[in-house]
């Protein structure tokens, strides 16, 4: 099994979480937790090893496994980091960035905004706009070319869409549109070649899902 989050353990975690089969801050028994999860023993070990080392979840000894609820540290500080690693990143990219991305992924930014206002169901359009993050914001750590940093950044990332769990809200069709257009504001300053602009841009975008994910 992979050692990192391509875990097969790992993603079927993630996915348990998402679809509601596990909750964060849950504790429960080792053959529970295998059976949702549709792991046997020795996959259960390396995965909550690797759990346990990304601090997703803690094993207790004839307690069980609790699953890891962010509080308002642990999401500040992985809101840090995220800004810390972006803004570099975009300073970069905003160097380089060539037509056929901007023209592509502008496109891609409207289609998606259509299609979550047209469906307005968070089951229905959450792996499209999930894909269409992961695309746009990888970008900037991309133009690190840094592998070490590649490795983090999607650790981080991860992390990020589990925080958004504690409230649902925050990526209610209104919230997921006004991150979109958050977005397209970066990609805006990017045509006009205007980097500083893309950043400003950037930071406002983090500050908004900061604050959608702590107070909608």
């Amino acid at each position: 099994m992979g050692q990192g989050i391509d875990n097969p353990g790992y993603l079927a975690f993630v996915e348990a979480l998402v679809d509601g089969r596990l909750k964060l801050g849950q504790t429960l028994k080792q053959e529970e937790f295998c059976d949702i999860l549709g792991i046997s023993l020795s996959p259960f070990r390396e995965t909550t090893t690797l759990l346990e080392a990304e601090g997703l979840v803690t094993v207790r000894r004839r307690i069980g496994l609790t699953i890891f609820y962010p509080d308002v540290k642990f999401v500040g500080n992985t809101f840090q980091l995220r800004g810390i690693l972006e803004r570099e990143g975009l300073s970069k990219f905003a160097r380089s960035v060539g037509k056929s991305w901007l023209t592509k992924t502008r496109a891609d930014h409207d289609a998606i905004i259509d299609f979550v206002e047209t469906v307005a169901d968070p089951a229905v359009y959450r792996e499209p706009v999930r894909q269409l993050e992961w695309a746009f914001h990888n970008s900037f750590i991309a133009a690190f070319e840094n592998q070490q940093i590649r490795v983090i950044y999607e650790r981080l990332h991860q992390k990020m869409y589990l925080i958004r769990l504690v409230n649902p809200e925050s990526v209610d069709p209104a919230n997921t549109i006004k991150s979109m257009r958050e977005h397209v504001a970066v990609i805006e300053a990017l045509e006009r070649r205007d980097a500083q602009g893309a950043v400003d841009a950037l930071d406002n975008h983090l500050r908004g899902v900061l604050h959608r994910t702590l107070t909608t």
